[in-house]
C-alpha cells in the first residue's frame, strides 16, 4: 500500500508537471493500492476553510466555495486511513523517539507505519528521520 503525503495529492489537484508525474507512475504498477490519511483530509481542509474564512468579497467566497466542493470532490474516490488507537499510541511513540519532528506529519507517519505502508512524499527530510518510515518522491523525473 502506498499512502499519499498532503504534498503528494496537492501536487495531483494543481494538475502541474510534477502532479501529472505522479499520475503517470500510478498508471504503470498493476494493482496499486492507494490511499490519504485522515491527518492530509483535515490539512487541507483546514487550509480550504481558511480561504473561505478570509473571503470578504462575493466573487472570493464563490471561489472559497467552490474550492471547498473540489476537495468533497477529491476525497470522494480514494480511501482514508483513519488515526486509530493504534495509531495513535504508534503516534505518541514517535512523539518521544522524534521530538523536533512536526506532530501532524508524526500523525501521517503513524499510519503510515501501523499499516506497512510506502509514504509517498517530497518531504524527505523530515520523514527521513523515522528510520523504520519507508518513503518514497514520485514527484521527480
Amino acid at each position: 500500500m502506498y499512502i499519499f503525503d498532503t504534498d503528494h495529492l496537492s501536487l495531483i489537484q494543481r494538475n502541474g508537471q510534477e502532479g501529472k508525474r505522479i499520475l503517470a507512475r500510478i498508471e504503470t504498477i498493476d494493482d496499486l493500492e492507494i490511499a490519504v490519511t485522515v491527518i492530509t483530509y483535515e490539512e487541507q481542509a483546514k487550509g480550504r476553510l481558511s480561504i473561505l474564512a478570509k473571503a470578504k468579497t462575493l466573487d472570493e467566497q464563490v471561489f472559497a466555495y467552490q474550492g471547498l466542493q473540489q476537495l468533497a470532490i477529491d476525497y470522494h474516490g480514494i480511501a482514508i486511513l483513519p488515526f486509530s488507537h493504534a495509531a495513535a499510541l504508534e503516534h505518541q511513540r514517535l512523539r518521544k523517539a522524534y521530538p523536533r519532528l512536526g506532530n501532524m506529519d508524526l500523525k501521517i507517519a503513524a499510519i503510515a507505519l501501523i499499516n506497512h505502508a510506502i509514504l509517498l512524499t517530497r518531504n524527505v527530510s523530515d520523514f527521513g528521520q523515522v528510520s523504520e518510515l519507508r518513503t518514497e518522491d514520485w514527484s521527480g523525473t
